[in-house]
Parts: structure tokens; C-alpha cells; sequence
């Protein structure tokens, strides 16, 4: 790389180097007179001169990051990551993420996200990490405490979840899409009636101790694109039809301080799909592997997620993190979703005792 990069013209000195358990990190600290926008545009060249499939470059404090992938990786365990998860107990709605690109278990807490937006083509990832999202939130969450609306209009991934407890409404056609939605304005209107005078959101109403507890809401949207498409084709012409796509939008705008929070993931993330309006109420934006540049600004504002190496590897951005993160999601199987349809009560009541002992 110290030669590649000497071959490139770019001045250059090396920092350290981070061993990840999917990739390997190396710093450089460049020179005064190296334009930024050199060194990113050298990621095909780096991955010449290393013999990889790819790198990632990115800016990382005052250095250059260089993620090569391992020749050999390992694969993110669940059961690891679902452990540290069940530590999170300050996190109202914890989030499974996987781990970072040092190997550390990392989690997120999507009440303060306070809404996502996951865009992955085909073996990036995407549906094991929602299986991931789902499997966990329904570990550490009761019943009681959190109520699942899963939509998949092409009616493969989420249907696995239809049994668990938590899930209180499901939508496989765009009639009982709109029929959730509405139910969903309706949910919020009555919460914020309840909180109007007394509190600012359903964590703070909770704690006023009034009556029961309001459950937290998530709503998980798969293949954000088709839903859409066919609402257009639908709506297209049709006086007064009010589209999914504004009601939705209507939601995310409103919806957070009543404890309702939405998860979309979709294949295509087009601008026709991902508007402006989307993006500025997802403020949190996962992109697995994408089939190009422009596709990785349209979800993140920058290049990147077109480098990654799929089976789970991602970028967010986020208000949370200071810069757009790399993340390693775990491989969650068909055992695994089948445990925690099966036994999520028994797990989560094993973890408090351990926690107690």
C-alpha cells in the first residue's frame, strides 16, 4: 500500500493497523499538499496492488481509513451478539446491529433514531437483517411492552414472524397495507390526546404513572419499492385517492413522541423511491452492498456502500455517530428465528436471573 500510494504521487505516513474479524483496518496520516479527493478515487487501484476484490476508503478523524477484507473472515454469531444485546438494558428499543470493524458487539436504541431506512440489493443482507431487528427486539421486549406490525407485500421474509407474540397486525396486500396505516394515525392521535398537557413523549408519560403503560409500536416495512409502485399504479388517476406513500410520510413526521417507530428496507434505493421528504424523516440510513455509486448517495449523500462485500457488511449514517460507521451484521438462521418464535420468553426471563445473580 506505502508503495502504491508513493506510485500515486500521494505523501503519505502510516499510523497503525486494526485487525477486524472481516476486515483489517490501516491508517494513514496524509500530507499537507494530498487533496482529499485523490486518495478516494484511488480505491480500485488500492485493491490492485493488495490483490483484493475491493477496499473501502474513508476519512477518519484527522487520517485515512483503508479497510481490506481478511482472506479468511469469520462469521458474526447471533448468539454473541444477541448476548451483548440483553445487556443493553438502558436502551428503550435496543437494535441489533452486529459488530464494528474491530469485532466489538455494537447495538443502537431506535428511540432515538428515531426512524430507519435499510437499502441492500440482493446478497447484501438485507433480509437476514431484519431477521436480526425482529429476533432481538422480541428478546429483550415483552408482549406488553412492544407491539410488531410487520408488511411484506411480496409475502417471503416477515411472514416467519407471524407467530411471535409481539406481532399484532400483518399486511401481505396493499388493502390491508392502508388499513394498518390508517390504524396507525388513529394509534397516534389518541397517544398524543392522552399526553397532551402532561408529558412530551410516551417515556415520560410512562413514568407519570397514570394507569397502564403505553406500549411501544414498530413497524416493519419489506421492499419499501413495491409497495409504493403498486399504490401509484393504483392511484394513478384517481381523484382523491390518498396514497400510502403520504400517509406514510404523514407518520414519520408525527408518530415518534407517541412511541411508534418504522423500519423500511427496500431493494431500489431510486430517488423516485427514497424522496427528499423520506430521507429528511429517516434521519438513520443503512446501506448493505449497492450496485453502484450513485445508489450509495441517494442513501447515504456519499459513495461507499458500492465497495462493501455483502452477507451483512453496511454503512450507516446516523445522528448517533459522528460519521458514516461500518458494521458487520451476524448470520441469523432459520434455527435461530425458530428458537426465538419458540422460547423468546423463556430466554429473556433466563437473562434477567443472570443479570439478578
Amino acid at each position: 500500500m506505502v508503495q502504491k500510494l508513493a506510485a500515486l504521487r500521494i505523501n503519505n505516513i502510516f499510523q497503525s493497523v486494526e485487525a477486524g474479524p472481516i476486515v483489517s483496518t490501516y491508517y494513514f496520516k496524509l500530507g499537507a499538499d494530498v487533496p482529499i479527493a485523490k486518495i478516494l478515487k484511488a480505491e480500485e487501484d488500492m485493491a490492485l496492488a493488495v490483490g483484493a476484490p475491493s477496499v473501502l476508503i474513508t476519512r477518519s478523524g484527522g487520517q485515512i481509513a483503508i479497510a481490506i477484507p481478511n482472506k479468511e473472515k469469520e462469521i458474526v454469531s447471533y448468539d454473541n451478539c444477541l448476548h451483548n444485546l440483553m445487556q443493553s438494558t438502558k436502551q428503550n428499543l435496543p437494535i441489533l446491529l452486529g459488530v464494528d470493524t474491530r469485532g466489538n458487539p455494537r447495538t443502537l436504541d431506535l428511540t432515538e433514531c428515531p426512524h430507519i431506512l435499510i437499502a441492500g440489493s440482493t446478497g447484501g443482507g438485507k433480509s437476514v437483517l431484519l431477521s436480526a431487528i425482529i429476533s432481538g427486539l422480541a428478546t429483550v421486549k415483552t408482549p406488553k411492552e412492544l407491539k410488531l406490525m410487520l408488511v411484506d407485500t411480496k409475502q417471503l421474509d416477515l411472514p416467519l414472524f407471524e407467530s411471535l407474540p409481539h406481532v399484532v397486525e400483518s399486511a401481505d396486500t396493499l388493502d390491508k397495507v392502508h388499513t394498518l396505516l390508517d390504524r396507525l394515525h388513529v394509534i397516534v392521535r389518541q397517544r398524543t390526546a392522552k399526553m397532551k398537557g402532561l408529558a412530551r413523549n410516551i417515556a415520560e408519560y410512562n413514568a407519570l404513572g397514570l394507569g397502564a403503560h403505553l406500549p411501544y409500536y414498530v413497524v416493519i416495512i419489506d421492499e419499501l419499492a413495491d409497495v409504493l409502485m403498486q399504490d401509484r399504479s393504483r392511484g394513478k388517476g384517481v381523484r382523491g385517492y390518498e396514497k400510502a406513500e403520504h400517509k406514510l410520510q404523514s407518520l414519520l413526521q408525527i408518530c415518534r413522541a407517541s412511541g411508534v417507530h418504522i423500519i423500511c428496507a427496500t431493494q431500489r434505493p431510486s430517488v423516485e423511491i427514497i424522496t427528499g421528504d423520506i430521507k429528511a424523516n429517516m434521519p438513520t440510513r443503512i446501506a448493505l452492498r449497492l450496485p453502484s455509486g450513485a445508489d450509495s448517495r441517494t442513501v447515504l449523500n456519499e459513495y461507499g456502500a458500492e465497495q462493501l462485500l455483502g452477507k451483512g457488511d453496511m454503512l450507516i449514517e446516523s445522528p448517533l455517530f459522528e460519521q458514516v460507521t461500518r458494521f458487520h451484521g451476524p448470520y441469523v438462521s432459520m434455527n435461530h428465528i425458530a428458537n426465538v418464535i419458540a422460547n423468546s420468553e423463556q430466554i429473556r426471563d433466563s437473562y434477567k436471573m443472570l443479570n439478578r445473580a
